[in-house]
């Protein structure tokens, strides 16, 4: 495909990246599906782990790697990732740990409030032609009001449950 056709499907795969989970399955590949869980903090400067369960065909994708990206926001709704990656396990579990925890991994004027996990395979693995996926979860900040946003400027660190 070329000329408009193709700015029409590079278009087309943009716009859907950025409206929510994401399962692309072209022609002859195997259905991938990811699973993610929200996040609870209750201290900012607590390392920060993020998971993500990789499965093709009802069963777990070991092996392979998993880029996990974890969402800060400011004040005027712009939006970053700070991005990881991570290989799956035997059970297809990809974990990121971030020892600088919220804190670290937020700008000033930023705030985190989620994670995203992709498997976007460019290349057949062991011999078979694998789909992309995504999907999201919320990270949230405990305090003794219960959950919520995180703050913005969380460098002070500390504990969140007053």
């Amino acid at each position: 495909m070329t000329g408009a056709g193709a700015r029409v499907g590079l278009v087309a795969v943009l716009v859907g990246g950025l409206l929510g989970p994401v399962v692309g399955c072209a022609r002859g590949c195997t259905e991938t599906a990811l699973q993610v869980w929200p996040v609870e903090v209750h201290r900012l400067d607590a390392p920060l782990t993020v998971n993500a369960r990789l499965g093709a065909a009802g069963e777990p994708l070991a092996g392979v790697t998993v880029k996990l990206a974890v969402t800060v926001v400011g004040p005027d709704h712009a939006a970053g990732e700070a991005l990881f990656h991570a290989t799956t396990d035997a059970d297809g579990l990809a974990t990121v740990t971030r020892p600088e925890g919220v804190a670290g991994l937020s700008a000033a004027g930023q705030r985190v409030t989620g994670y995203a996990a992709y498997f976007q395979p460019l290349n057949k693995v062991d011999g078979t032609a694998y789909c992309w996926s995504g999907a999201s979860a919320p990270i949230s900040c405990g305090t003794d009001d219960g959950l919520g946003q995180c703050p913005f400027d969380p460098a002070g660190g500390g504990d969140l449950d007053g």
